[in-house]
C-alpha cells in the first residue's frame, strides 16, 4: 500500500526516544540520562549525559563486566543500532559523558 504525504518526528518525541535507548544500553533509570540532538553531516548527532553511580566509576569492574570504557564502546553500538531500528534514523556521531549519579 503506498500513502502520499511525510512522516515527521517532533525533536523531542526524537531526544526521548534516543534516552530511552541508552537507558536501556546502560541499564540506569531514565532519570540518569539526557541527550541534545544535532545535525551530523546529514545523520542524527547525538550528545548524551550518563549518570552512573559513583561506585561503578570509581571502582574496578566487577569479575565478568567488562571495564567501563569497554561498556561504553558496547553502549554506544547499541545506541546506534537501536535508535535506527526505532527511528529509522541513521545515527551519527555519539558522544557519550559520564558522571556521577
Amino acid at each position: 500500500m503506498n500513502r502520499q504525504g511525510h512522516t515527521r518526528i517532533a525533536p523531542a518525541a526524537l531526544r526521548k526516544t534516543v534516552e530511552a535507548v541508552t537507558c536501556q544500553a546502560f541499564s540506569v533509570p531514565h532519570t540518569d540520562v539526557s541527550a541534545s540532538l544535532r545535525d551530523d553531516a546529514g545523520k542524527l548527532g547525538v550528545d548524551l549525559l550518563v549518570r552512573l553511580p559513583a561506585p561503578t566509576l570509581m571502582a574496578p569492574a566487577p569479575e565478568g563486566r567488562p571495564p567501563l570504557f569497554e561498556q561504553a564502546e558496547i553502549a554506544r553500538l547499541k545506541i546506534s543500532f537501536m535508535g535506527r531500528q526505532v527511528t529509522g534514523m541513521e545515527i551519527g556521531k555519539i558522544n557519550i559523558r559520564l558522571g556521577a549519579a
